[in-house]
């Protein structure tokens, strides 16, 4: 039951930051713009999904080391 429930945590995690990094995007996107000039020659959707996507792999990532450091026996060295 412990893992299940990990596993829809990471998954809200995961959408609730993809959902807001796409909702910010507008502004990330200028700001991106801003700081890398050669992002201008792509499709506004690809920098949207970049966007979202490392915004959603990061926590992705945070949740999955925070649960395997947690859910570690606490005997092991």
């Amino acid at each position: 039951m412990g893992r299940l429930i990990a596993i829809i945590g990471i998954w809200i995690a995961g959408f609730s930051l993809g959902f807001i990094g796409y909702l910010a995007y507008p502004g990330l996107s200028q700001m991106a713009v801003s700081v890398i000039p050669s992002l201008i020659s792509l499709d506004s959707q690809i920098v949207g999904a970049m966007v979202a996507g490392m915004a959603s792999s990061f926590v992705t990532v945070l949740a999955v080391s925070i649960w395997a450091y947690s859910s570690r026996p606490t005997n092991s060295l």
